[in-house]
């Protein structure tokens, strides 16, 4: 019955959409002062989104622009949220805790970006118009934001850094130099999640220097899921401040400077679905969200950034500065046990970013037109700089050795390991990247109607990548090997060995110590000096109707893979068998893509109701595909391949690929109190017959569920098994449906009442998992309230997921494994019995309230 009723909702959108014939992205509109009588609001949209300000339907790309005002009516706390208004952007978060941030499995277009791939961004996000690297400082906690654009298709012409799926730019309010005012936003749920957020902003010298103070307090549960073997309960906390401060000495000079920091912190547990085995948990439901897992992971994150502009105009041109400084620390602690084989104990893998020389920084100079030249055309030309440096420490489990569990010769006890006999491997990162380009554009107005721009960026980028894999030292217990010898036992330092201080007494033990030994140091420049362009060209039939065409081109560099306790190439060199390599899975080469785009931009009704609508194909070579969990051969003694473990991780490849799709925007003002707005996005990206990791048990070639042993891999000769492929590229749905519509009407002179809601619908996803198809869903919040005609204050009631959806969005189809091939110890529990799964967000009410007052 639900299923239907979304169908049936379905439809009525669609049917609405064919019956107004209009479609437009009217997000962008500041409807602060709803109109009353028979008054029109002005859907004027203004976009930067080529470095000057233009009409949104003057723009030949897809962009799509989401003004302060729908921030605040629709409760978008985080760039995840974006999902539910933008159609063709899915944010999810990283398994690291980044809640709504563009993490693990977030894309544009069907073109996915994953943070573990070590390579640069699909989406470039910017601040102010200074890049960021993935957009967590910003993504995770939107607060006081005068607008968020999303433009779509490759960027990096006019703008930072280059980026194939587009850009993703947000742009803080600035202070203003006349008014003092300010808003405050405070909103709760039925679970505890708090959400604070305030701004307050006046002038120091009245028309020469202001200065606006913001700040958040975001507390929730996080997403709700607890551990079936663990008391503690999740949550996330964010706070941040930022001031900025804006300097115009005169109307043809602007200086300003923001400083934002912002702090995160988060406890979370991995969420899974099966029966289990019987001793590491219960039989777990999707609706259940619960883990097994006796620790919890834990993320602890500190952002600061510093943001210059200075705008200068003279003489019909304008000469513009932007500048950023960022640095960072992010302390990941992630249980290790994720099988539960050892209940009631718990090991970890710590990963400490940014400790030590971490920052990174950013300049661009640029001149461009305020005028037209010859009154044909405009120009903008400039130069860009920017550099990064980190430093990354990785300490994890790499495998238990005898006398972890109990003194040698007995049968292992499942207790807590002892560290001594627990060996550990350590990873040492330190990047660097410098990239410098010049850019430029010009537009020619051939005639009033018509107008070509061509654009192009010359990138001298060069990265260099330190990092080494090594093994801590330990130590392994045996039992004294003169035990049965005649006039044994000797004692262990008379037969070169050492005595274990750990297992004294009767039969004595020994020890047999490992040095510490780096199995990877790897040290390696890359430089890449590409050049991308932008073409495109528009005609504008009528006032009202424009077409467009525009190709592009992207560039993508990515670091090595780091994290694999495997040997690159293996294992000749210690006379053991040669397994192959896997240094194309750890060293990427420079990706590549070019994208081609058809549009039109059309206004009816007198500019009440828009229809934008675009195609597009993108082409990529050496794409950075990200697999899902495969299986594979970890390494960690040459000598001894017995000794390795069969792990599971998600692989980066090169692979060539293509995407082909479409976007539509829709918005219509029904009425002067009744809006609706509606988007659709189709996208379909796949591999080009590209050989790729994967899970295939018996090494015939075609992906299975087979689980292998150490010891196939060994008589196959290879360190993980490949298949030839033609899989998607996403893990999103191909397509989704997004609507917004509000309602409001005066409830006497002073006050109004308003319902408004907010819609996105996903069809059946086979993207997701190797193993399950995915089902289609629907999300539905809704808003109920009263506020003031002149949009001074808000108070409304609103309900998240109100149709209760829980749907299963991820499926690993290759079960959780515990680290250290603890499980080889204690077989007898046999395979974990779950699969690790997310889950569509939980209802929740809730209410929120909202004032403005002066220059806001």
């Amino acid at each position: 019955m639900m299923r239907q009723t979304f169908e049936h909702v379905l439809m009525a959108s669609a049917a609405t959409v064919c019956g107004f014939g209009v479609i437009s992205p009217a997000l962008a509109q500041d409807s602060g002062s709803p109109s009353t009588g028979g008054v029109y609001r002005d859907e004027t949209i203004i976009v930067t989104a080529r470095r000057r300000d233009e009409l949104l339907q003057d723009v030949p790309q897809t962009v799509n622009a989401v003004s302060s005002d729908t921030i605040a009516k629709l409760r978008i706390n985080n760039a995840a949220d974006l999902s539910n208004i933008v159609p063709g952007v899915s944010i999810v978060g990283a398994s690291t805790g980044a809640s709504g941030a563009f993490g693990a499995s977030s894309s544009v277009r069907g073109i996915p970006t994953f943070l573990t791939s070590n390579a640069s961004p699909v989406v470039q996000f910017y601040l102010d118009d200074t890049p960021l690297n993935n957009g967590p400082s910003v993504s995770q906690s939107l607060f006081d934001i005068g607008q968020i654009e999303i433009l779509k298709g490759p960027q990096g012409t006019l703008r930072g850094r280059s980026s194939p799926g587009g850009s993703i730019t947000i742009t803080t309010k600035r202070p203003d130099l006349d008014q003092v005012g300010g808003s405050f936003d405070l909103s709760g749920t039925d679970r505890g999640n708090i959400v604070v957020k305030g701004a307050v902003g006046a002038p120091i010298i009245e028309g020469v220097l202001g200065i606006r103070l913001a700040g958040l307090v975001d507390h929730s549960d996080f997403d709700g899921v607890t551990s079936a073997n663990s008391p503690l309960d999740p949550f996330a906390k964010s706070e941040a401040v930022r001031a900025t401060v804006l300097f115009q000495p005169a109307p043809n000079f602007t200086a300003s400077v923001m400083y934002q920091k912002l702090w995160r912190n988060t406890r979370s547990f991995d969420q899974l679905v099966g029966p289990g085995n019987g001793v590491n948990g219960p039989v777990i439901a999707a609706r259940d969200r619960l883990g097994i897992t006796d620790g919890h992971r834990v993320n602890k994150n500190q952002d600061t950034i510093l943001v210059g502009q200075v705008d200068w105009s003279f003489g019909g041109q304008k000469l513009s500065y932007v500048g950023s400084y960022r640095d960072g620390t992010s302390t990941i602690i992630t249980p290790q046990d994720v099988a539960n084989v050892l209940p009631g104990i718990e090991y970890y893998q710590e990963v400490h970013l940014g400790r030590g020389s971490s920052y990174s920084f950013s300049h661009e100079l640029r001149l461009s037109s305020e005028e037209r030249i010859l009154n044909i055309f405009d120009y903008t030309i400039g130069a860009f700089y920017d550099k990064q440096k980190g430093t990354s420490i990785v300490v994890g489990p790499a495998s238990f050795l005898p006398g972890a569990f109990g003194r040698p010769g007995t049968a292992p006890v499942k207790m807590a390991p002892l560290d001594r006999y627990f060996l550990k491997t350590s990873i040492d990162i330190s990047p660097t990247s410098v990239e410098k380009s010049l850019f430029g554009n010009i537009t020619a107005h051939i005639t009033e109607a018509t107008e070509l721009s061509v654009g192009g960026r010359y990138i001298d980028f060069k990265r260099h990548d330190r990092f080494t894999l090594g093994l801590q030292p330990g130590f392994v217990a045996i039992q004294n090997p003169t035990l049965a010898a005649p006039g044994g036992p000797f004692p262990c330092a008379a037969i070169g060995l050492t005595a274990s201080p750990v297992y004294t007494g009767s039969p004595s033990v020994c020890e047999v110590s490992i040095a510490a030994n780096t199995l990877q140091d790897v040290d390696q420049h890359n430089k890449f000096t590409p050049f991308v362009y932008n073409i495109a060209l528009s005609h504008r039939f009528t006032p009202d109707f424009l077409v467009y065409g525009n190709v592009g081109s992207a560039f993508r560099s990515a670091g090595p893979r780091i994290g694999f306790t495997s040997l690159l190439t293996c294992c000749t060199a210690a006379g053991g068998p040669d397994l192959g390599s896997i240094e194309d899975l750890v060293f990427q080469n420079r990706e590549k893509s070019t994208s081609y785009e058809l549009g039109f931009k059309a206004s009816f009704l007198n500019k009440r109701a828009r229809l934008n609508v675009a195609v597009f194909k993108q082409d990529f070579n050496n794409y950075y595909f990200v697999t899902q969990s495969v299986r594979y051969l970890s390494v960690t003694n040459p000598a001894n391949l017995a000794s390795g473990t069969v792990s599971t991780s998600e692989f980066t490849t090169g692979a060539d690929a293509s995407v082909k799709g479409i976007d539509v925007e829709a918005g219509i003002q029904i009425t002067p109190r009744w809006d609706l707005t509606l988007g659709f996005s189709w996208a379909k990206g796949k591999l080009s017959n590209a050989l790729i990791p994967c899970n295939d048990g018996n090494f015939d070639g075609q992906p299975d569920l087979i689980v292998p042993t150490a010891q196939d891999f060994v008589d196959h000769g290879t360190l993980v098994a490949r298949c030839q492929s033609n899989a998607s590229i996403a893990r999103t749905p191909r397509w989704n449906l997004t609507a917004q519509s509000e309602y409001s009407a005066p409830l006497n002179n002073a006050i109004d009442g308003f319902v408004r809601g907010n819609f996105v619908y996903y069809p059946d996803n086979p993207n997701a998992s190797e193993a399950v198809v995915i089902d289609k869903y629907a999300q539905l919040n809704m808003y109920l309230g009263i506020r003031d005609p002149k949009g001074g204050w808000e108070v409304s009631l609103f309900a998240n997921n109100l149709l209760n959806e829980q749907q299963i969005l991820s499926f690993n189809a290759v079960a959780p494994v515990s680290a250290g091939g603890v499980a080889n110890l204690f077989p007898q529990d046999g395979a974990s019995g779950y699969n690790q799964v997310s889950v569509t967000p939980r209802r929740e009410f809730g209410l929120v309230m909202r004032y403005s007052f002066g220059s806001r």
